[in-house]
């Protein structure tokens, strides 16, 4: 199972022929060659899981993602209801990448479920 894993990520994140390489949206800019973000905060290098949360919501956006499926995909390992570490990054995020971190623009919380990324941005 980490073995397919692993796999299934490096697939999906791995830079193919012709795949865009940067994400855009309304004041946010994610760079994937680079690894790096731009907002009106500025341009940001993030720390590895940062940069790998935030992608897996773009790319999922409009969709609720549960903290299931985000600590899955971003960690590949299996969840133990421990969002501690979800909570933290999303936290981090939110005061990189928002102008108003209290009412976020980009990565919403759905309560009791998880978190989405909004795709009217």
């Amino acid at each position: 199972a980490r073995i397919a894993s692993l796999i299934r990520r490096y697939t999906r994140f791995n830079h193919q022929a012709g795949a865009v390489q940067k994400l855009d949206f309304d004041g946010l800019q994610i760079d994937l060659e680079n690894r790096s973000v731009t907002t009106e905060n500025g341009t940001f290098e993030l720390p590895p899981k940062e940069f790998d949360l935030l992608l897996y919501c773009a790319k999922h956006q409009g969709k609720i993602l549960t903290k299931q499926q985000i600590y899955e995909e971003v960690w590949g390992e299996e969840y133990f209801y421990d969002d501690s570490n979800i909570m933290a990054i999303i936290s981090r995020l939110r005061k990189k990448l928002e102008v108003n971190p209290s009412s976020p623009k980009y990565i919403q919380t759905v309560k009791g479920i998880g978190y989405r990324f909004n795709k009217e941005v």
